[in-house]
């Protein structure tokens, strides 16, 4: 291997490490483009007679290939991701059944899947054992809930 490929090896290299650490450093999709397209520069660093200023054309055609290509899939694929509830919110609107009544002064229970959770009333009103209610906010560790219209769980 020559001199001239080993510095084209290691220039390819830098500018990749370099690109995914400000990917990593940074919230959204900045610069894996230049890390794909150095990554594949690399590569071609091998083949013989390939000038580098042929890589470096080769790097900025992909940077905007994949740019224009990929990052809007990509950029969709993370906010359907962010949308994801988490275990907690995912207990909004979900209707369960009191195992214990709440009032204006005291907390109730409900039983959600096998935790039994807090549950105090949203607007003060009674919510007996046995109702059915509906989550209609989490506030700490405790659920709260209104009547539900519905007869049913949906567990």
């Amino acid at each position: 291997m020559t001199t001239e490929r080993i510095i084209m090896v290691s220039i390819w290299t830098v500018i990749t490490v370099a690109a995914v650490v400000v990917e990593v450093v940074t919230p959204q999709l900045v610069s894996i483009w230049f890390a794909i397209a150095a990554a594949i520069c690399i590569g071609l660093a091998f083949v013989p007679g390939l000038p580098f200023w042929a890589t470096i054309i080769i790097f900025a055609v992909l940077s905007v290939i994949l740019l224009f290509a990929l990052r809007p899939t990509l950029t969709k694929l993370m906010k359907k991701n962010k949308e994801l509830k988490t275990n907690i919110d995912s207990l909004i609107g979900k209707r369960v059944r009191m195992i214990a009544t709440c009032d204006f002064d005291d907390l109730g229970q409900a039983k959600v899947g096998d935790v039994v959770w807090s549950v105090k009333s949203k607007n003060g009103e009674t919510l007996n054992e046995g109702d059915i209610v509906e989550i209609v906010d989490v506030d700490g560790n405790k659920l709260i809930a209104i009547p539900s219209a519905l007869e049913e769980t949906k567990e």
